[in-house]
């Protein structure tokens, strides 16, 4: 089958890779050069000059962009590949559902991941035994959600129907809310000190394992927070009901992602803010100090650090949540 992909990401390219070893032909496109390139060093797609030339002649085209940009994606690779069955790998689904309403579109979301970004993380096993959510509408053609299922199947995931607005509610609480929590947690820890001992210092694995998905990819997790407030205030309010316009912090409540995005990328900052060392030292690379538990390297080098992943890379795990 001839599949596209529009947005050679981690997912995306993870299909790209999964979708070749079963024997399908695949070709890809990003906005992102560098992405789409390095998508096509891994094998993953053949890079197109563009996403139409991308959907060309395809049967299946799979969107992986960040769920803001969804709907547009999506109605343009309807209209550039009319024969093909499109589908989505958005973590929420009752936005881009209700705004697509066309027999060839299928909802879709694959519960799999990383916390790593990009298609330097991509691998073809990621979809193994996980679970891939399928959300056809009332217009969707069965053939069409039939065959889609059959592909997520040769991936090794496993294909399940769910309502979009039930679909919602339920990763609100098992996927989005925890991430939020994470956030918290960390940035919490990273500014706390106890008479000259920082938190991040003398946390081990339960922290380690609390956070790990702690400083996720801003540019797909803050959507995340401002679209699902009301079904993560009803997880979180003691009545379990929808949120009332008073009930959410107002930058969530305004979905202002400016500050929902400082508050997923300050994880970085403050923790390496706690682990960094004395300020005569001027040394680049990261030096480990076993003796008292505490990572220590160079200001320099910290602020270098553009997110917590690179982070955890460069300290020693008594200061890492990976």
């Amino acid at each position: 089958m001839r599949v596209a992909i529009i947005g050679t990401g981690l997912v995306g390219a993870s299909v790209g890779l999964a979708a070749r070893r079963a024997g399908h032909d695949v070709r890809g496109w990003d906005a992102d050069g560098a992405s789409l390139a390095a998508a096509g060093e891994r094998g993953a797609v053949e890079p197109a000059a563009g996403a139409g030339e991308a959907v060309a002649g395809a049967e299946l085209v799979v969107v992986a962009v960040p769920v803001t940009a969804l709907a547009a994606e999506v109605q343009a690779a309807l209209a550039a590949a009319p024969e093909a069955t499109v589908t989505d790998v958005g973590s929420t689904k009752r936005s881009v559902v209700e705004a697509i309403v066309d027999p060839r579109f299928v909802g879709g979301h694959p519960v799999a991941g990383a916390e790593v970004r990009g298609p330097a993380g991509a691998h073809a096993e990621l979809f193994e035994g996980a679970t891939w959510f399928l959300t056809p509408g009332a217009a969707t053609e069965p053939e069409r959600y039939r065959a889609l299922h059959s592909f997520v199947s040769e991936l090794g995931a496993r294909a399940v129907a769910i309502d979009a607005e039930a679909h919602d509610r339920l990763l609100a609480l098992t996927s989005h809310l925890p991430h939020a929590l994470a956030n918290l947690l960390l940035n919490q820890a990273g500014t706390t000190s106890v008479e000259g001992h920082t938190a991040l210092g003398a946390a081990g694995a339960s922290f380690r394992d609390m956070t790990r998905v702690a400083g996720a990819n801003p540019r797909c997790a803050t959507p995340l927070t401002s679209r699902e407030r009301c079904n993560g205030c009803r997880f979180t309010s003691p009545t379990g009901r929808a949120c009332s316009p008073g009930s959410c912090r107002r930058s969530v409540r305004r979905g202002s992602t400016s500050r929902i995005s400082s508050s997923i990328t300050s994880p970085a900052s403050s923790a390496a803010r706690s682990c960094s060392s004395s300020p005569g030292r001027t040394r680049r690379d990261v030096r480990r100090t076993f003796s008292d538990g505490r990572a220590t390297t160079s200001t320099s080098r910290l602020r270098s650090l553009t997110n917590l992943q690179a982070w955890r890379r460069h300290t020693h795990p008594s200061c890492s949540s990976s």
